[in-house]
């Protein structure tokens, strides 16, 4: 199941920069985003590289984001799987397999595997500075937002935006660990669509074997 890397990738797409802007003028973009946009709705693709075996893998799908940590990503590759939150609750649904996985979404954001606060909206810029260093690299001629961890994590990472300074809304993100690169990229990208409220529910098909995860 590769939910960590999706949702953190689509997460924090926040943006490729068109021309030559400074550390702050990228991070001011980010922070008018924040109140411009309540909804976001995309597709993605995903490309995951492990180092050792050089092996890879591509999972494809489509997300939609309302603030503050309510989604509903509908993964259509290499297997159809969901993965929805009301805000409170969060499911994963396993399609092939028959069952769902039941969480509190204070739970899975802890302990999904990947670093706390990279979905949309769950982090605000503030929370970003203290958190990460920020610099601008170059990459293929683009200038990038490049936010490493002040402090130490239980794996070292580093995570790039292209950052998109019209809209505040991502177009591709890096997260590359040790051993694993994930590059997410977005497409027909739609910002504050209406989106019904239905989206955000989740009612396990009937049959479906429900599997309530552990409290921490």
């Amino acid at each position: 199941m590769k939910l960590g890397s999706i949702v953190l990738g689509l997460g924090l797409c926040l943006l490729g920069v068109a021309r030559a802007a400074t550390v702050e003028e990228v991070l001011s973009r980010l922070e008018r985003a924040e109140k411009e946009i309540s909804t976001l709705q995309f597709d993605f693709t995903q490309e995951t590289t492990v180092s050792i075996g050089g092996r890879g893998s591509e999972t494809r799908g489509t997300a939609i984001f309302q603030r503050p940590n309510r989604f509903r990503v509908n993964q259509t590759a290499p297997e159809a799987q969901a993965f929805v939150s009301n805000g409170k609750q969060f499911w994963v649904h396993l399609i092939d397999r028959g069952q769902v996985l039941k969480d509190s979404m204070d739970n899975w954001a802890r302990f999904a595997g990947f670093p706390q606060g990279l979905t949309p909206f769950q982090m605000s810029v503030n929370q970003m500075k203290k958190k990460y260093a920020f610099s601008l690299v170059d990459v293929e001629g683009e200038k990038v937002l490049s936010l490493t961890p002040k402090t130490a994590t239980d794996f070292s990472y580093t995570l790039r935006l292209w950052v998109d300074m019209e809209t505040g809304v991502a177009k591709k993100t890096e997260l590359a660990s040790e051993n694993v690169t994930a590059v997410v990229s977005v497409r027909d990208v739609k910002i504050n669509p209406r989106v019904d409220a239905g989206a955000f529910r989740f009612v396990p098909p009937e049959g479906t074997e429900v599997l309530e995860m552990p409290l921490h």
